[in-house]
């Protein structure tokens, strides 16, 4: 067993005191046999508040394996991502070229500067230079 299977084993070890168990009788069709027996399970998980059913098959132990295999399903995707790292999505204009205005302003700097010297004449350097001592000063 690698160190990484061991580390999610332990972030989601649980023992039958963190779930609830419920039976019920089952809905739809099946007959008497269904309706008259409580063979549906139910499985709470109590920390989370999840919850899965198992209603598929005949037999308690069936039900029971089909819930918490659901349940496992569902902790797992609750629990990755809690642990998943916050991705900063860096949505911000970084410039804006305006052509009819005949402006290019850089946003973090805040230098405006005329387009037809930035674009047309390729003049570029001063909102670079501008930007890096921006972002050099945060």
């Amino acid at each position: 067993m690698t160190r990484s299977d061991t580390t999610k084993q332990a972030a989601f070890s649980a023992t039958k005191k963190d779930f609830n168990i419920d039976w019920f009788s089952g809905q739809g069709a099946g007959g008497q046999k269904r309706n008259k027996t409580q063979n549906c399970c139910r499985i709470t998980h109590l920390q989370s508040g999840l919850m899965a059913t198992g209603q598929d098959h005949r037999t308690r132990p069936a039900n029971q394996r089909d819930a918490f295999e659901r349940l496992v399903a569902m902790l797992i995707k609750h629990y990755r991502l809690d642990e998943a790292p916050e991705r900063d999505i860096n949505t911000e204009t970084i410039r804006t070229y305006h052509e009819p205005r005949n402006i290019v302003k850089d946003h973090a700097s805040g230098l405006t500067q005329e387009y037809k010297y930035v674009v047309k004449d390729g003049n570029i350097a001063d909102m670079l230079e501008a930007r890096r001592r921006e972002m050099g000063n945060e």
